[in-house]
């Protein structure tokens, strides 16, 4: 039998023996990585680490902004059993003909997207200062005039695909400019130039021609009308076709060289949020596109004047 000191001092041997091999078997850490180790981390960015979760929200500068639920217009039309078509006059998108009944380019539109819905068609009609507002008031579904494609709309609107082009075109009058041959010609302080207020056109004035007195008109009111009547020198004018518009009073209007000022494109508008309707809506202009009947309505309203007949 061990005397008790001698199993005392083995007991503590052991003991002593386990505590250095414990220390032996850990990495020995370098100042340099416990200098390290005591730094203050940086600050998290908020992205995903390794593991895939984000070490901090990401910081928000306001509160997120939620889209109100949308109509669904295609469900609503056809409970309705009609689509409703915002229409305002411009040559040749839309026009009343000798019997006052509509025609034009955007009629045609209108007309077979509702024949191809299995719908009625009602044109609601409006005007050019208010028919954003309508349609955002719900009076109408959908607005089909030429309505020329600008960031400020695109803000309000869905646009679809471009379905027509127009350009801004200066056209000057007989009884004052016959003297005036090209564009540069108006660009001098006796010269005036109608545009209709608050519209593409008078942003174009007033850029290319920067000495002429603008003569500012409402937004439905005619811009050619005092020049015709020998008021102005000119005006300038939203038009795709300005050879039939000059070839409609030509003993009193005419096309100065350079008149085109700038083009743009037009399209159909729609309300945001109902992005399905304006799928369907661009899914149908391009299979009509494809089956060539656009590009055929296109060439009859645009390029030809077989329709100055019907007015």
């Amino acid at each position: 039998m061990r005397h008790p000191v001698a199993l005392l001092i083995a007991l503590f041997l052991a003991a002593a023996t386990a505590i250095v091999s414990a220390q032996q078997a850990a990495p020995a850490s370098s100042p340099a990585s416990a200098a390290a180790g005591s730094q203050a981390q940086p600050p998290s960015t908020g992205y995903p680490g390794a593991e895939g979760v984000a070490s901090a929200p990401p910081v928000m500068d306001v509160a997120p902004v939620y889209a109100r639920p949308a109509i669904d217009t295609l469900a609503t039309i056809r409970r309705r059993g009609a689509i409703r078509v915002g229409m305002a006059t411009s040559m040749p998108w839309v026009m009343h003909d000798q019997k006052g009944e509509l025609i034009g380019f955007s009629v045609d539109l209108a007309n077979k997207l509702a024949e191809d819905l299995g719908v009625r068609l009602e044109i609601v009609p409006t005007s050019w200062p208010h028919m954003v507002g309508d349609l955002l008031d719900n009076r109408f579904d959908v607005i089909a005039s030429g309505l020329w494609i600008t960031p400020a709309r695109a803000m309000l609107v869905n646009y679809s695909e471009a379905t027509s082009m127009a350009a801004v075109h200066l056209i000057g009058g007989r009884p004052l400019a016959a003297s005036l041959t090209s564009a540069a010609d108006f660009n001098t302080p006796d010269v005036s130039l109608v545009v209709n207020t608050g519209t593409g056109m008078e942003e174009a004035a007033a850029r290319q021609f920067p000495r002429a007195k603008l003569i500012k008109v409402g937004i439905d009111d005619d811009p050619l009308a005092p020049v015709m009547e020998g008021k102005a020198h000119g005006a300038v004018v939203m038009s795709p076709v300005p050879r039939v518009t000059v070839a409609a009073a030509s003993d009193k209007l005419f096309l100065p060289s350079g008149s085109e000022m700038q083009s743009g494109s037009a399209a159909l508008a729609m309300r945001k949020g109902d992005f399905d309707f304006l799928n369907l809506v661009n899914s149908w202009l391009a299979y009509h596109r494809e089956s060539g009947w656009v590009t055929e309505r296109y060439d009859y309203w645009f390029r030809s004047t077989d329709w100055l007949k019907l007015l």
